[in-house]
């Protein structure tokens, strides 16, 4: 399906006045369809989620406090679709505090919970694999799985900064909003959609709780929650909340995995447009929905 195709779906819909608006988030993503394997059956530095990560011997394991990250994923990104605004080569290795989700009151609310590594190409020949800390509980720890890209197209959820930019959403035009979350995105499924677990790199997310990017933008940004209660300050919130995109998305696929996220749930990697364009990966935030 072309693009063309998606924006005339929009305008069946009777949503053809915010087409050009839409059109430009209309983003190229890639499915990640997981195969266990065996470590030592996956070369060092190819793409897998779980298992043992691939680090240079100068990189310690990354913590959160006191505690040690469980290494979720790498991406090869010579290995991946060349459309998804990401470099062109390297690898990107993901880190997530799953040991303390539920036993400290600190981890909701900070940003520093998740950590997002990028190793530039010429980097690559340093790496080794890396033995999991013996103080990570087995429990937190994900089962490795080879990854195989499926390229596609996403739009964006009903519920998100960029519908709202646009007075599309609960509190804005419902009429519109109801065409487009009861109309477009179900004919957008049929005929562009996905069925099972969903892991993406790029795109838009599968959400489950609602928008992401308000709070990714509260993390890092100046305003706080309190703020949007001001319909001025609420309006700078979500127009600078749309820069937010979604870099990593990990479903509760447990039978290849070992890991649930909540009530079966995912976890969602989100990076700044700026700092995505600065390669400033240490700023990504992770956020956790589940049923």
């Amino acid at each position: 399906m072309a693009i063309e195709e998606i924006i005339q779906m929009l305008e069946q819909a009777g949503l053809g006045a915010y087409k050009q608006a839409i059109a430009r988030w209309i983003y190229p993503t890639a499915y990640l369809n997981l195969q266990p394997a065996h470590d030592s059956s996956i070369p060092v530095g190819s793409s897998k989620v779980g298992g043992r990560p691939d680090l240079p011997e100068d990189v310690e394991w990354p913590t959160w406090k006191d505690y040690e990250m469980t290494f979720i994923a790498q991406i090869n990104l010579a290995e991946c679709p060349r459309d998804l605004s990401l470099p062109e080569s390297g690898l990107l290795s993901f880190f997530y505090a799953v040991e303390p989700m539920f036993d400290d009151e600190d981890f909701y609310g900070d940003p520093n919970t998740c950590r997002v590594l990028y190793f530039e190409a010429e980097r690559l020949d340093q790496i080794s694999r890396r033995n999991i800390p013996v103080s990570l509980k087995e429990a937190s720890t994900m089962k490795s799985n080879r990854i195989s890209f499926e390229s596609s197209l996403s739009v964006p959820d009903s519920e998100s900064a960029f519908l709202e930019s646009l007075d599309l959403g609960w509190s804005g035009n419902r009429e519109h909003f109801d065409q487009y979350w009861e109309v477009f995105l179900p004919e957008f499924e049929r005929a562009w959609g996905k069925d099972g677990y969903m892991n993406r790199l790029m795109g838009h997310p599968d959400q489950i709780q609602g928008d992401m990017q308000v709070g990714c933008e509260i993390a890092r940004g100046a305003y706080g929650w309190d703020d949007m209660a001001n319909s001025e300050k609420r309006k700078q919130i979500v127009n600078s909340a749309v820069k937010w995109r979604l870099l990593l998305q990990i479903d509760s696929e447990e039978d290849k995995t070992g890991m649930m996220w909540g009530d079966v749930g995912r976890i969602y990697f989100w990076i700044h447009e700026d700092d995505l364009a600065a390669l400033r990966f240490d700023r990504v935030v992770c956020e956790m929905q589940c049923t």
